[in-house]
């Protein structure tokens, strides 16, 4: 495989950069501190990186030692005042995101982990919108109604492994998190009262079987969906750095 040494040249790269960014003059002392430090780490991500290869992912690889090779060449004090601080300073602190998320793109062991937190949000949203149905609480269906479009915006990032996907994730996900323990919490209160389950047949006009048989399946898709959610946000939060 190519890919180990080209990543193997990054790390070095990054290092070298490093290594000539102490001499930099026009820096802050702040923030020429934090970029070294930033590339030090990306020099390691990337070293470590290097030996653990999976695919042999070469366009990715290069691409990363374009950028590496461009860092080190502007890592001086001409360059730095002619291309701008700020630009400088941009390109390290992504260079140190692409030595995290190159994890995945090399490794297709963490891309599967991956995509199984990304499944295990999206078969829990999907619930949560059948439970909003079941639900008999109309504000939980013009809750679920509420938060579709950027829920559905969510698993479209995600699935591209964009950055605003999980933002959005975090954003709708504590919702449906405490509506599911709300119904288990509702619907066992029904189960537990004969007078509830009397109340509740006639007011549907179905049989004290049925509310009973429906709380009960309402209970165990609240507590399957909650399970779904609570795990998808971590493993997802587990796997931030594949997020760009």
């Amino acid at each position: 495989m190519k890919s180990p040494d080209i990543l193997r040249e990054v790390s070095e790269n990054l290092k070298r950069a490093s290594d000539m960014l102490t001499k930099v003059k026009i820096l802050d002392p702040k923030k020429k501190e934090k970029a070294i430090k930033l590339l030090n780490e990306a020099s390691e991500n990337f070293l470590k990186l290097s030996g653990e290869v999976e695919k042999d992912n070469v366009e990715m690889a290069e691409f990363l030692r374009k950028r590496s090779v461009e860092i080190k060449n502007n890592t001086s004090d001409r360059v730095i005042q002619r291309i701008g601080e700020k630009k400088y300073l941009k390109d390290i602190e992504r260079m140190n995101l692409y030595s995290k998320t190159a994890f995945y793109d090399f490794k297709p062991t963490m891309l599967k982990k991956l995509k199984k937190a990304y499944r295990m949000f999206i078969y829990g949203m999907a619930l949560y919108f059948v439970l909003a149905g079941l639900s008999t609480r109309p504000e939980l269906a013009i809750t679920a109604l509420i938060l579709a479009i950027p829920a559905i915006l969510s698993m479209l990032s995600l699935q591209r492994r964009g950055y605003t996907g999980l933002m959005l994730a975090y954003a709708v996900a504590p919702i449906p998190i405490i509506q599911s323990a709300m119904l288990v919490r509702m619907f066992y209160s029904v189960v537990t009262n004969p007078e509830a389950i009397k109340k509740a047949a006639e007011l549907l006009g179905k049989s004290e079987s049925f509310v009973v048989a429906y709380s009960y399946i309402v209970i165990i898709l609240s507590i399957v969906d909650f399970v779904l959610l609570t795990y998808g946000i971590y493993a997802l939060t587990k796997h931030r750095h594949a997020f760009l």
